[in-house]
């Protein structure tokens, strides 16, 4: 027996993997372009951090650290926020996680009742569909626009507030579209919330990784508004198996008091976030280093080839990235008469021709008819790739 809650939980991503296995051990090369971790590819992590982690643990780090985390990464933490941000966070509103995986299962825990409703851009991240559901809430999905460079609908964001509405999410740069949030959608984002008396959840763990135009902090822009930020280690530096993240309140009129002592009630329960990793994290901050820019620079040589292969694809439009490591093509299904739906092509492309990529539908409603591709391995690799999506559709 097992509870209807876990039984329900999809995760398109790493699902996809397992029938990945079943085609490796076939004896097929499978080029896997399905999951977003740059360590897996050519990206390094950097020495410095690494050496900081072996210290820490040398230097005899190694037992539980406080629950809402180290001091002085907080602190860290804080300055970065102020530096980077213009933001006032002071470190008792910093919470370190294990990773923004649980930030977000503590958030939604937190805000989450029987019935209530939590609005989600969508095309969304799974892990949000899958929480909200898991805590017996409902996902709404408002609609990040294809046609507008899937920059969020206001119209369809307003229409779907109601009084069972707890939150709204901004995850910008967005998986999986890549898109980046423009200032005035986010600034309209922030006055409906405030308007109907919302709190905004942001995931910004991509703010690091942008092309054209920086990042916009969304509580850089909210006077009254409550923010509740969520960010982390694993992208920008290199660190995605260290599982580390933190959740930072922006909370100008006090009105997440109740939410903070429910996730410090939660963070106790389970007592730390890796302690060596914490005290490896501060070394980020005091220790000048090009990485992530560097990291950037090789992600936009191989964007700009996925973008310009895709566009030469017969039956695939594409909106080209922002941010983050993901295109999302459309694939004009109807067109080929050929596939029911996304995820059958996407398994068939991966059992035909050894291309992982995450069927569309895995990332909720507005995700149908596109496929999910990181652009992280190096552009050899990826001519093999769509020289092979191109076969696959002739």
């Amino acid at each position: 027996m097992v509870s209807r809650r876990v039984n329900d939980i999809e995760y398109a991503i790493r699902d996809i993997a397992l029938i990945a296995n079943e085609v490796k051990k076939s004896g097929k090369e499978v080029l896997s372009l399905n999951i977003g971790d740059p360590v897996l590819y050519d990206f390094k992590t950097p020495d410095f951090i690494s050496n900081a982690l072996a210290k820490a643990s040398l230097d005899g780090k190694n037992f539980y650290a406080d629950s809402l985390g180290v001091l002085e990464l907080r602190e860290e933490i804080s300055k970065y926020l102020t530096n980077r941000h213009n933001l006032e966070i002071k470190s008792d509103s910093i919470v370190i996680t294990t990773g923004v995986t649980e930030a977000i299962y503590f958030l939604l825990a937190a805000l989450i009742e029987k019935n209530d409703e939590f609005l989600i851009p969508g095309p969304t991240y799974p892990l949000y569909i899958n929480n909200t559901k898991f805590y017996d809430g409902i996902p709404v999905e408002y609609e990040l626009d294809e046609k507008d460079d899937w920059d969020p609908n206001i119209d369809d964001l307003r229409k779907k507030i109601t009084e069972k509405t707890k939150g709204i999410l901004i995850c910008s740069p967005n998986n999986p579209t890549g898109v980046l949030y423009s200032e005035k959608r986010v600034k309209e984002i922030i006055d409906l919330a405030g308007e109907f008396n919302l709190p905004i959840l942001s995931d910004e763990i991509y703010e690091q990784i942008t092309y054209e135009r920086d990042f916009v902090c969304p509580a850089s822009l909210s006077k009254d508004v409550p923010i509740v930020g969520m960010n982390g280690f694993s992208k920008a530096h290199l660190m995605t198996g260290w599982r580390l993240g933190y959740i930072y309140y922006h909370d100008p009129e006090n009105k997440l008091s109740e939410l903070k002592e429910g996730i410090a009630k939660m963070a106790r329960a389970r007592l730390s976030a890796s302690t060596i990793a914490q005290y490896a994290a501060i070394e980020i901050f005091k220790t000048k280093s090009n990485h992530t820019r560097e990291m950037v620079n090789k992600l936009r040589e191989r964007r700009d080839y996925s973008y310009k292969r895709l566009r030469q694809i017969e039956g695939i439009n594409c909106v080209n990235a922002s941010g983050a490591f993901y295109l999302f093509p459309k694939i004009e299904l109807e067109e080929f008469n050929k596939w029911k739906d996304d995820k059958e092509f996407a398994i068939g492309l991966l059992k035909e021709k050894g291309v992982c990529s995450v069927f569309g539908s895995g990332f909720g409603e507005f995700g149908r008819d596109h496929i999910r591709l990181t652009f992280l391995p190096n552009v050899e690799i990826l001519e093999k790739v769509f020289n092979h999506i191109e076969d696959y559709l002739k």
